[in-house]
């Protein structure tokens, strides 16, 4: 299974105690940490303050001056690290996203994907959970094809789709009901599955032969690209 690294921009520096609920504290020299209702065993690290760190989620969606301002004005990064086996552990990680949210990170980056939310971006994407995968997926583009960003942390092959056919938010919920499928177990990710998108809209998965992404490039997936072709 594959490790992910979320960080998070912090108000303390990172020779201080961060509070992250009346009982539990993460000290300047803790390399491990239990987040209350999460059973997921998190690695720790802890770093100085990054300049210009608001570039970073500025690159991923638009931010307001205050959110921007929040986060330049961190006083050191959180550093949480851990896998994933399935749907339950990834929900438990999101409360604990939000936990650290509500304790007073600006944010969370997630190294995996490449995706970057303020406190507010992360809870509005996240909604009532019913998609726990949505915030941890990126999505990247050529000429002709969206493809996801990130899947490899889920131990799935990364998917891409033609572009063109339906809307490009089309397409991205497509990718993402897809992803959530595979991970949840409810198909395989092997060539020739079928991939119900609802709507009587289904779609084929084929191995993809041509990997837009260099294998020494932390955006490869070792694990393929499988393409969606519609029915």
């Amino acid at each position: 299974m594959n490790q992910f690294v979320l960080a998070f921009p912090i108000p303390v520096p990172a020779s201080e105690i961060f509070k992250l609920t009346d009982t539990v504290s993460v000290l300047p020299e803790a390399k491990s940490l239990l987040v209350p209702g999460c059973s997921v065993s998190f690695k720790v690290a802890r770093n100085g303050a990054a300049a210009g760190l608001s570039d970073i989620f500025k690159e991923h969606r638009d931010i307001s001056g205050e959110e921007a301002s929040a986060i330049d004005s961190h006083k050191s990064l959180l550093f949480l690290l851990g896998t994933l086996k399935n749907t339950d552990d990834l929900r438990m990680v999101n409360t604990a996203i939000l936990k650290l949210l509500s304790a007073g990170a600006a944010g969370v980056y997630m190294q995996h994907s490449g995706t970057a939310w303020t406190a507010d971006a992360f809870r509005e994407e996240l909604g009532d959970g019913e998609f726990p995968m949505d915030p941890w997926i990126n999505f990247v583009e050529n000429a002709d094809t969206l493809y996801t960003l990130g899947l490899e942390v889920f131990n799935s092959p990364d998917l891409c789709i033609a572009k063109g056919a339906l809307s490009e938010n089309a397409l991205r919920d497509v990718l993402a009901v897809a992803a959530d499928s595979i991970f949840s177990g409810e198909v395989s990710s092997k060539s020739g599955t079928e991939i119900d998108a609802g709507e009587s809209v289904a779609f084929v998965l084929r191995s993809e032969i041509k990997n837009p992404f260099p294998k020494d490039s932390p955006e490869y997936n070792r694990q393929g690209i499988m393409r969606l072709i519609r029915k």
